[in-house]
């Protein structure tokens, strides 16, 4: 016999559009999120760490969360006899929707279910990456205290890494308590064990206040310096030098972006060589290629304001002046300032 539509849409719609609605909104949390923590800048130095462990980790827990904090509706009694008693819901065909309270209490249960899996296995690959990729350059960020540290120690010494077993176990008990073999055979079971979520939920606040991740923004300083000779060159390098090494103890090697350039060769290598090891890669032969830096900047701060301070000859003032003033693809603002010693 043929399905009448109407008649579909009348018993079934309201639930499917919900279903869609609440699917939507999975796949938004867990795209945008992967999205964030595998390209936002703020989390450059994790990612390079963890690799694709910290954005199924993190985009897991946008799911979970958002799960965990509808779960419980469904299964409000009070909330639920207050509706379909009161006229706050005075469609006849969206009343019908409470009736499938326990249908979406389940299912937000087996996606909870799912992901804990995806969380816990992205974690494990966490703890590993936390302590093969160890490095001294950035101990703030990374969890483990030395190199190859045993990735268990991860899991049962910090907060994040204790509650999350602990919340396994509970959870385990919940799910196999609510099969249906166990509800017939021993209903109390079932009953005991699901008012766990008490101490599920207590120990999943824990588990959050504790799980803190660092973001490191990556907001550059462009350093361009032009000059004629070495000896120029000599009695700025060991600031820069001094520079380079502060910001890479601070966790913070790309706070500035150092361009050097020279018009004379005599006398380079060796002094790169004996004591300007930071500076090496840095130093460029020639004149600055300005439009290609500019847009190269531009591309890096996509929509957002960046300042131009020229110290300098007139003739490059008013490159890089003309330069700031034109339009870039990508939206950035370039404001330009001149300071003159002359």
């Amino acid at each position: 016999m043929a399905v009448s539509w109407r008649s579909w849409l009348a018993n079934e719609g309201v639930k499917h559009l919900c279903l869609l609605i609440w699917m939507s909104l999975n796949v938004l949390l867990f795209w945008k999120t992967f999205l964030l923590y595998n390209q936002g800048p703020e989390y450059h130095y994790l990612h390079q760490m963890l690799g694709l462990g910290l954005c199924l980790s993190r985009a897991s827990a946008s799911v979970l969360n958002f799960n965990c904090s509808l779960i419980l509706l469904p299964m409000c009694r009070t909330l639920l006899a207050y509706l379909r008693g009161s006229q706050k819901v005075p469609s006849r065909r969206t009343r019908r929707l409470l009736d499938k309270s326990r249908t979406f209490h389940i299912t937000c249960g087996v996606t909870i279910c799912i992901f804990s899996g995806v969380h816990v296995a992205a974690h494990l690959v966490n703890a590993l990456n936390f302590s093969v990729n160890y490095s001294e350059d950035f101990v703030e960020l990374n969890a483990a205290r030395y190199q190859d540290e045993d990735p268990r120690k991860l899991l049962f010494t910090t907060v994040p890494g204790l509650t999350g077993v602990c919340m396994v176990v509970v959870l385990f008990l919940m799910i196999t308590a609510s099969t249906y073999a166990i509800r017939v055979s021993n209903y109390d079971i079932f009953w005991y064990t699901h008012n766990l979520f008490f101490v599920f939920y207590m120990l999943l606040m824990l588990h959050v206040s504790g799980d803190d991740w660092k973001p490191y923004k990556l907001r550059r300083l462009y350093f361009i310096w032009v000059c004629r000779d070495i000896k120029s060159f000599c009695w700025f390098a060991d600031l820069l030098c001094m520079l380079y090494n502060k910001f890479w103890q601070e966790n913070r090697p790309d706070y500035v972006n150092i361009q050097l350039y020279l018009s004379q060769t005599d006398g380079i290598q060796k002094i790169i060589g004996e004591k300007y090891h930071a500076l090496n890669s840095r130093l460029l032969i020639g004149r600055p290629r300005w439009k290609l830096i500019f847009d190269e900047i531009a591309k890096c701060n996509r929509g957002k304001t960046v300042g131009v301070f020229c110290c300098g000859p007139n003739s490059i003032s008013k490159t890089l002046h003309k330069l700031s003033n034109q339009n870039n693809t990508y939206g950035t603002r370039f404001e330009y300032n001149k300071e003159s010693f002359s």
